[in-house]
């Protein structure tokens, strides 16, 4: 295939698993006003462009096996985490739609591998930059031409959401754009006006949304980049414990600004009570009922679940724990929790060594993106759904990651064909 047309597909098909160019707001309203269950006319076209990347994947891997299996051997535990998704049906309470998502979701992986095996890190960041470009101008354009469902008009109305389906959603895909964009910015020799200026777009409609915790994570990245930038330039261990201590940092300042009035509660204000604290209490009940497998993959908050006890409780319709660890474990239980936090845990260190012994500011990606998860998970799920473009970015950082070993001081040897030294 010609390399042209291959890279374009992959941005296109990033298009696609992000949502942006489904334009999945458009025909919804927000904060009780229609909910994700309104007519969306782009919904059955999007689907049929995922099963037809889907289709493509396999073939792509079937066609190119050899280079494959190498990074996909990168990271294991991803896939016992797919084998825990993909057999949950066995015990899940709602089996169907349990299977079905686990099947996609090990396609969605797939789609990762594809990425990972066919391109450097380099050339990875480059279609993340069309992509995040594409989708920061199509925002701002959709939202100016579409007002109406381009920014909220309920309970949070003013708050931009662009063509997403919440505010939220809008500030998370935005705060992570903002990475690969000032990379292209800082790397510009041509355009280099435009390359600043979607960059600051990204910026300024990550404001828009509103979300506290996407200008939170948006601050935290950009701290992170001149320490991560530093791992480059320096042996000193200093910048890695720097990097660990902003990453606990901001890990506990969302939770803070996401549980601002019961943390008040607990000093003896008397606040309204609105934080995620009381569905995280009753998911953690939840969990222990079925400690080892959960409820099945994608099944608990199923209308008639187990999570439906949790939105009569707090009066508000949920679809997420509003934590990542939480809804894997209550999904998955404690099994499927291990090989996904542990994985999340190798990926970054394994990314601390990648950026502090690659050259590029690229190779900055990988840990980048882990902290990024890392902290929005507190508030979020971001991680492990259904055709997610989160999650293909996860697999195609993790399974990019090429091995590194120490030979001698001062040497790392990393995983080539012809083990060169860097």
């Amino acid at each position: 295939m010609n390399p042209k047309l291959e890279k374009a597909l992959a941005i296109f098909g990033m298009l696609v698993f992000s949502g942006v160019i489904g334009m999945v707001s458009y025909g919804r309203g927000s904060d009780g006003a229609g909910g994700a269950g309104g007519s969306n006319p782009f919904d059955k076209i999007m689907v049929l462009f995922r099963y037809a990347y889907y289709a493509y994947t396999l073939f792509m891997l079937t066609v190119r096996l050899k280079t494959v299996v190498r990074p996909a051997l990168r990271d294991v535990l991803i896939w016992g985490l797919m084998g825990v998704i993909f057999m949950s049906h066995l015990w899940s309470d709602f089996p169907n739609i349990s299977e079905k998502n686990g099947q996609l979701t090990v396609l969605t992986t797939l789609f990762g591998l594809y990425i990972a095996s066919r391109y450097s890190m380099k050339e990875q960041m480059n279609i993340l930059q069309w992509t995040f470009g594409i989708s920061v101008v199509f925002s701002l354009l959709y939202s100016g031409a579409l007002p109406n469902y381009g920014i909220e008009q309920g309970t949070h109305k003013g708050a931009w959401r662009g063509p997403l389906l919440h505010k939220n959603h809008f500030a998370r895909f935005m705060a992570i754009s903002t990475v690969p964009l000032l990379f292209a910015a800082l790397k510009a020799k041509k355009h280099r006006r435009i390359m600043w200026g979607i960059f600051i777009l990204s910026v300024l409609l990550v404001q828009l949304s509103t979300s506290k915790t996407g200008l939170l994570v948006f601050l935290t990245l950009m701290l992170l980049v001149p320490l991560c930038k530093a791992l480059q330039s320096t042996k000193s261990i200093v910048v890695p414990f720097l990097i660990i201590i902003v990453l606990i940092g901001a890990s506990s300042a969302t939770w803070l600004v996401s549980n601002w009035e019961p943390f008040l509660y607990g000093l003896g204000k008397d606040p309204t009570l609105t934080g995620r604290t009381y569905i995280w209490e009753f998911v953690i009940d939840k969990i222990k009922e079925r400690p080892w497998l959960g409820f099945g993959y994608e099944a608990f908050w199923q209308p008639g679940g187990e999570g439906e006890n949790v939105k009569f409780y707090i009066l508000l319709v949920l679809s997420q724990a509003h934590n990542g660890y939480l809804d894997v474990a209550v999904h998955l239980g404690l099994i499927g929790f291990a090989f996904w936090f542990g994985s999340l845990i190798l990926c970054f260190f394994r990314a601390l060594i990648w950026a502090r012994v690659g050259g590029e500011i690229e190779d900055l990606w990988p840990l980048l993106y882990v902290i990024f998860l890392i902290v929005y998970n507190n508030t979020e799920s971001t991680i492990v759904e259904t055709n997610s473009l989160f999650w293909i970015l996860y697999v195609a950082a993790s399974f990019s990651m090429k091995r590194i070993r120490a030979v001698i001081p001062g040497a790392w040897q990393v995983e080539t064909e012809n083990k060169k030294l860097v």
